[in-house]
């Protein structure tokens, strides 16, 4: 897939659904006043947030803005390995995470009170270097596992982020995904 990233503001989105929903261009041969209708950009201003929240929230990674936060993370590990990583504020959810001494990174990242959250109550399931297993929390991760009495490193923490400046980021191809928001 071509990497065809947008970056829209706010009115250039506004524009862009206006336009795709045939509102756009307007015409402007003739006057229509009108004291009992909606604030149709107000409304459209809603559902473009969150339509890109849903995006963001579960849309394919390729479409959206990943970055690496890993000098953002905050963790502590407790005694038997066991390490809590605060989720940055601009991450949206995680996509992959490998702390040091982990032979590879997690790329899935289990409910809290799952089956497999379960497991990692029992030293013995639990997830280590070998075979890490990541656990989501709300705004936290917790991570299983680092060699009990080291502290952990986060080498890699790739999350879907939120752009800090308001805009909106993505792959081109999930406009196909308005139509389905909309049910048009």
């Amino acid at each position: 897939m071509k990497n065809t990233m947008m970056n829209l503001t706010e009115e250039e989105m506004l524009e862009l659904w206006k336009t795709r929903l045939r509102l756009l261009p307007a015409r402007r041969d003739c006057a229509v006043e009108r004291d009992d209708g909606i604030d149709i950009d107000n409304v459209l201003l809603t559902d473009i947030r969150e339509w890109y929240a849903r995006l963001l929230a579960g849309g394919s990674v390729q479409w959206l803005p990943v970055a690496d936060l890993s000098a953002e993370v905050e963790c502590a590990t407790d005694d038997e390995g066991v390490v809590t990583a605060q989720l940055p504020p601009q991450c949206v959810r995680p996509v992959e995470w490998k702390l040091a001494g982990w032979k590879r990174g997690v790329v899935q990242f289990h409910a809290a009170g799952s089956y497999t959250d379960m497991c990692q109550r029992n030293i013995y399931l639990r997830g280590d270097a070998l075979a890490p297993v990541a656990v989501l929390h709300d705004d936290r991760l917790v991570l299983y596992s680092v060699e009990p009495g080291t502290a952990a490193v986060v080498e890699q923490a790739r999350c879907v982020v939120r752009p800090a400046d308001g805009s909106y980021c993505f792959h081109e191809a999930a406009l196909s995904t308005m139509h389905d928001y909309l049910k048009l």
